[in-house]
């Protein structure tokens, strides 16, 4: 039987591990990688206010700290 490798790293820009750079996934010849590219996290708030989603500040607090926030 053959073999595989399962690798997630999550949500491209949320993520809960305290780093608020966005993050996404690289395999290449076998090596797996998580790549981290900075972007503006004040610029993304934003948007998302003025988006209408719901809940936007809890879901601006987990863009700043880049951890889960327990919703409201």
């Amino acid at each position: 039987m053959g073999s595989f490798v399962v690798a997630n790293s999550g949500s491209v820009g949320l993520p809960y591990d305290g780093d608020p750079r966005a993050s996404y996934l690289l395999i290449s010849q076998g090596k797996v990688s998580i790549r981290r590219i900075e972007y503006d996290v004040e610029s993304e708030v934003k948007e998302l206010r003025a988006s209408g989603y719901p809940h936007t500040d809890w879901l601006a607090a987990m863009h700043r700290t880049a951890k889960y926030v327990p919703p409201f």
